[in-house]
């Protein structure tokens, strides 16, 4: 068996541009900015082959799958797994104001360290969230596609990557990973 998955950050929001912390409490919509990032993320997609794209059921993602799935002229599904972690108290927050408030947990937020049980009050952890996203994509294993976009956020994309490898980092809206599965094995494709 062989699957592709290409998966993908949701467009910019204006949490996004105000640098303020969304997770999965706070479900607002793309911005314009955020809807021509989208645009040309599906642009970009075609002729990748996707035939489906499973999305998060938060509007930014959901809004960003269906701008993609129009373009490609297919259909969307709803995964409530991918949907952002939890940040438990600091969601809604500017990221300056985390960065003060929980100096200790921001710090280590990005860093490559293996700490995957750090989480914000409340909150989800890193390693919660990898196997949140992982599952999900096991489960997709047995989805009648070849091809498959998923639609998700930052830190659930960011944490399920880390399991192959990458490096925790900061990625841009619409940011784009292309991962596979053939011959039992999991792999991230560069």
């Amino acid at each position: 068996m062989h699957k592709d998955f290409y998966i993908f950050r949701h467009g910019e929001t204006d949490y996004n541009k105000e640098k303020r912390w969304q997770g999965c409490g706070i479900d607002i919509p793309l911005n314009q900015t955020g809807i021509l990032q989208a645009q040309e993320l599906a642009k970009h997609l075609e002729g990748k082959g996707i035939e489906h794209i499973y999305s998060s059921n938060l509007k930014r993602a959901l809004q960003t799958a269906q701008i993609v799935a129009d373009r490609l002229k297919i259909g969307v599904d709803v995964i409530p797994d991918l949907r952002e972690g939890c940040f438990g108290k600091a969601e809604g927050m500017l990221k300056k104001d985390i960065a003060q408030q929980y100096a200790d947990i921001f710090s280590q937020w990005y860093a490559p360290q293996d700490d995957m049980n750090l989480r914000f009050p409340g909150g989800e952890s890193k390693l919660e969230m990898q196997q949140r996203m992982f599952s999900v994509l096991e489960k997709l294993l047995l989805a009648p596609y070849q091809t498959i976009g998923i639609s998700s956020h930052g830190s659930s994309i960011r944490y399920l990557l880390y399991k192959f490898g990458y490096p925790p980092h900061q990625m841009q809206n619409t940011a784009l990973f292309h991962i596979c599965f053939a011959d039992g094995k999991w792999f991230l494709k560069e």
